[in-house]
């Protein structure tokens, strides 16, 4: 039997006559099977696979079949973008049936929230942030409106459950279901996750439904790949405006910096360009996002921000300067091309800093071998308990000290806090005025009022903090996008322009209790600085696949001639030292050099295991780990590598304390401050450090 003859009647007889469809691809057969047999499930397929119905139709069955009155099903996104972007497609299949879908995000006004409240339709499109605004206002009736939630789905569940968001996302499930009647199915959707397992015990929290995994067999089709080396000034941009005249392409820059500087060479070209980055307004984005759907001819210069699903019709090209740093982004952004009949996925990578050459090939290859990255999950996220304590203290007022931990222990994100030291830190709370206890309940404290109690305690709301930023208006009223105030305090230094939005802008005035800055166009300016902690680190398998390239003799098909002789000569600098051991170590009278290539997670770990046998200073870059020093006796040195190589040895949990005591003061969350200080440098460390993958490379050693 298949999955479409188990729809509800009503739906079947809408998917063929009014969306003209004969049958259900296998995924949609496969996950419609599972979701109506009533499992968890996490569905895997490429982008444009076919994952939005594979998930909405047997939920629509569901809906049908079993009719209750309001919110039956949440569809989470990781962007409002993205929710607007599915918005057209889910109301049409909802609306073919009977059914109703609403939209439930900051741009979203009151009046329309506050209509929806009044007569609750069956499908809610929203973020991890909007449903903890949901659940801590005191407007929105949580425990009515949540009493008949059946199902739950995840979009990209990939890109939220590799940060604080995804966590954040299943407390916020957690808490939830305390409402709900029953057990609500949760359905993950992805294109590309190595560990889809792991991804699934994540989801599944407290939930005792059976679960499953729905991945069918993938298509092997071909893929169109080059790669440019761009040597002299000025050849970069020259080679994308020949690669992207007059196609419709992306082009994805590794930073917001990054594509403000290529659009705004690219548009001096006469080239139609728009750019597209998270600080850019929305209206910017999404006229960037509307153009290019019309079929208008042109590149939009980007970052990450397009790596989503955002449908912007069919694309001719993708671009990327230098590299990804993830084959599952690599992957991500080919599956935007290919999808008309005829054409072929495809990736043209311009590789403007030679570091990034042997980077590209390293990613290609493991992408070409079926690879893709695991996403690290984690068990112990302290920072997030507290916030989600004092969210808890927004959404209930009080309760009594167990609570917390009976609504959020089954959340994967927790499961590694014992009861005890759950209550502990209850506890640790109450001590700082975080929390106040009267005797029987537990409400918030004085000192967490006065750290987020600004503007209706707004920092609650989410996991994530963003820099002081100062929106750009134009001359027409018009935010153009945000920049940083320390960009903008250098910036008043010296001349005051600067690009946003591929356009250089000058600055005539600035309302500093508004936080506004008010431009006029410009004929240059500078490029922005945008802040980020990120250290460049590449993952272990990257960073090995790099050193097996340079080792091997393999000729590669998509390589030009230009960059065949450059990876040749790559080769005869370095083949034959590299091919003499795993991980070679040269050392001399001025120090060590371990030629390790197992990545910056990996070697972060060997320099805090080796400052702390040592006792001397250590570096480490993503290829090696090296030791300045002209008094360090090569004995002691190779003895600690013994120690480091025994079984057992990066499992010492006093190892990794002492490590994370070495750590760097960066900060992560902005309620890492309010932990303990041993806390504070552990969420550093599971940041920085990877034990896992360096028990893999000591293995191999």
């Amino acid at each position: 039997m298949t999955a479409f003859s188990r729809f509800d009647p009503r739906l079947q007889e809408k998917i063929v006559n009014n969306l003209g469809w004969t049958s259900l691809r296998p995924v949609q057969d496969l996950a419609g099977q599972a979701i109506l047999d009533g499992k968890n499930c996490v569905v895997l397929a490429p982008t444009a696979g076919g994952k939005t119905e594979a998930s909405i139709f047997p939920v629509l069955s569901g809906c049908l079949t079993d009719a209750k009155d309001g919110l039956r099903a949440l569809y989470i996104c990781p962007t409002r973008a993205l929710i607007n972007n599915q918005e057209e497609r889910l109301a049409r299949y909802a609306e073919m049936v009977g059914l109703g879908s609403f939209k439930w995000h900051g741009d979203v006004t009151p009046s329309q929230k506050k209509a929806f409240l009044k007569d609750p339709c069956e499908i809610v499109l929203t973020t991890p942030e909007s449903l903890e605004v949901m659940l801590d206002s005191g407007s929105v009736p949580t425990a009515k409106l949540f009493e008949n939630l059946r199902y739950v789905i995840v979009d990209e569940i990939h890109a939220l459950a590799a940060c604080d968001r995804g966590n954040h996302l299943v407390c916020v499930l957690e808490r939830i279901r305390a409402y709900t009647k029953e057990d609500f199915q949760r359905i993950g959707l992805s294109a590309t996750v190595g560990n889809p397992g792991d991804i699934m015990h994540w989801l599944q929290g407290s939930s005792t439904r059976e679960t499953a995994l729905v991945d069918p067999p993938k298509k092997v089709s071909k893929k169109d790949i080059l790669i440019y080396l761009s040597e002299e000034d000025g050849e970069l941009e020259d080679q994308i405006v020949t690669a992207a005249h007059g196609l419709k392409s992306l082009l994805f820059c590794e930073s917001r910096r990054l594509a403000e500087s290529i659009a705004g060479k690219l548009k001096k070209s006469g080239e139609p360009v728009f750019v597209h980055h998270s600080s850019l307004s929305r209206e910017e984005r999404e006229f960037s996002e509307l153009q290019f759907s019309r079929g208008t001819e042109a590149c939009i210069v980007c970052t990450s921000t397009m790596e989503l699903g955002i449908d912007v019709g069919d694309l001719d090209k993708v671009l990327q300067v230098n590299t990804p740093h993830t084959v599952s982004s690599f992957l991500q952004r080919m599956g935007r091309t290919g999808r008309r009949d005829g054409t072929v996925s495809n990736t043209t990578f311009f590789i403007a800093d030679e570091k990034y050459f042997l980077q590209t090939l390293a990613i290609i290859e493991l992408a070409r071998s079926g690879f893709v990255e695991s996403v690290k999950t984690g068990d112990a996220a302290w920072h997030l308990l507290l916030h989600q304590i004092m969210a808890l203290c927004l959404e209930r007022g009080g309760f009594d000290k167990d609570e917390p931990r009976r609504l959020l222990e089954k959340a994967s994100c927790f499961s590694g806090i014992s009861p005890e030291r759950f209550d502990r830190f209850v506890q640790f709370l109450i001590s700082k005025e975080l929390l106040h206890d009267d005797g029987r309940t537990v409400s918030m404290g004085l000192a967490a009022e006065k750290a987020f109690g600004r503007r209706n305690f707004m920092e609650l709301y989410s996991v994530f903090s963003t820099p002081q930023e100062f929106e750009v208006i134009g001359v027409s009223g018009d935010v153009i996008g945000s920049i940083e105030w320390s960009f903008l305090e250098k910036l008043l230094e010296s001349d005051a322009s600067f690009y946003l939005a591929g356009q250089a802008w000058t600055v005539e005035r600035i309302e500093w209790k508004k936080k506004a800055v008010f431009v006029v166009r410009a004929p240059a300016g500078k490029i922005p600085k945008w802040g980020s902690m990120s250290p460049g680190f590449l993952g272990y398998d990257v960073c090995r696949k790099m050193r097996d390239i340079l080792v091997s003799n393999e000729d590669y098909p998509y390589l030009r001639t230009d960059t065949r002789s450059y990876l040749a000569a790559l080769r005869t600098d370095k083949q034959e030292y590299l091919a003499s051991d795993f991980a070679p170590i040269a050392h001399d009278h001025k120090g060590i050099l371990w030629h390790t290539y197992a990545g910056g997670y990996v070697n972060s770990s060997i320099r805090y295991a080796l400052k702390i046998e040592l006792g001397i200073d250590v570096q480490a870059t993503n290829e090696y780990v090296k030791i300045s020093s002209e008094t360090l006796q090569w004995n002691y040195f190779t003895a600690a590598v013994e120690r480091m190589s025994a079984p057992g040895y990066w499992d010492n949990t006093e190892l990794y304390r002492k490590m994370t005591t070495l750590m760097p003061n960066y900060r992560l969350s902005k309620f890492q401050g309010y932990l303990p200080d041993e806390l504070q440098l552990k969420l550093v460390a599971d940041t920085l450090l990877d034990i896992e993958a360096v028990k893999r490379f000591f293995d191999a050693y």
